[in-house]
């Protein structure tokens, strides 16, 4: 299991160390001995009972095969990178602060005013950078920590098809991207502006219309025009 307090060596490492291996594996070979998870298989054509060794299986659809295990790892691993993102936020308090507090002069000017001023936007755009810069980073050490995840789990299904009792007859390689209770990364960690939206009510509409004039004038850059 993945816990808060070994999310620092997840980073450290990027591959699965030797403990963390014998871990899952032993605990496959637990589960799929016990015959954990349960599958429910099909009957065999009636020319095919009987038969030593039984013929393989199709590899059962992933979203059957969660176990008390992937739920551990996959709880672990919300658990750790939400703790990042909290930490995250934490560290750039000051720099969320200032982020909102300029959206509002940004929208005060070119929408309220009507006099654009390029100088001010150009500097909100700055800030706006180093927050993406800081969730870019943080977000490829908790990649890491998905990373790792998956590895867990490669080396738990692996050892459960070893000992249990049905998918010990699933072929010899599944398909590459058969990997039951497979980890992602909330979507979130790619769209940081999302967050500047969603931990300040109060500062939303604002916030929301200073990006909205943000990008039109990166757009109208881009083909040679000047925003207002």
């Amino acid at each position: 299991m993945i816990t808060t307090d070994s999310v620092n060596g997840v980073v450290r490492r990027g591959r699965l160390g030797r403990t963390a291996r014998f871990a899952a594996r032993w605990r496959g070979r637990r589960d799929g001995a016990r015959g954990v998870p349960r599958v429910p298989l099909p009957a065999p054509p009636e020319e095919e009972r009987g038969k030593t060794p039984p013929p393989p299986i199709e590899p059962p659809a992933p979203e059957l095969l969660i176990t008390p295990y992937v739920m551990e790892v996959r709880t672990g691993v919300r658990r750790a990178t939400e703790q990042m993102r909290a930490a995250l936020i934490g560290r750039e308090h000051a720099l969320l602060s200032r982020l909102r507090a300029e959206s509002v002069r940004v929208v005060t000017q070119y929408d309220v005013r009507e006099d654009p001023r390029p100088a001010a936007l150009a500097r909100y755009g700055h800030w706006m950078g180093q927050w993406r810069t800081s969730v870019d980073r943080c977000r490829s050490h908790a990649q890491a920590v998905v990373d790792q995840a998956n590895q867990r789990l490669a080396c738990y299904w692996d050892a459960v098809r070893e000992t249990h009792p049905q998918l010990s007859r699933l072929p010899r390689r599944p398909p590459g991207d058969w990997l039951p209770g497979r980890v992602e990364l909330d979507g979130s960690w790619y769209r940081p502006d999302v967050w500047l939206l969603a931990d300040d009510d109060s500062a939303r509409t604002a916030t929301s219309r200073a990006l909205h004039i943000l990008e039109r004038q990166n757009t109208d850059r881009v083909d040679g025009r000047t925003a207002r």
